[in-house]
């Protein structure tokens, strides 16, 4: 056991293993834990709520751009009119 404790190669390997089973078990532990964050919104109701805020935020923006392109509107015929020489 020994012989094979003091082998070049292993010792080279060692802190590669090591380092390998130690990422891998954070990314299990993160990943566990980000499911149970995701379970526990769903259960909460937060994920439907967020949904039905976006839903009202949509409608919010579509009202906006409306209302933006009326004002393009307003103000590029102003600008015509202006211009016209019967005014």
């Amino acid at each position: 056991m020994s012989s094979v404790a003091e082998h070049s190669l292993v010792r080279a390997a060692t802190p590669f293993v090591v380092a390998g089973i130690l990422a891998t078990t954070s990314w299990l532990f993160s990943s566990v834990m980000s499911l149970e964050q995701q379970v526990r919104l769903l259960n909460d109701g937060t994920v439907l709520n967020l949904e039905e805020k976006v839903d009202k935020l949509s409608d919010k923006i579509d009202m906006l751009d409306e209302t933006l392109t009326d004002l393009r509107v307003m103000i590029g015929n102003g600008d015509r009119n202006r211009n016209r020489p019967d005014k």
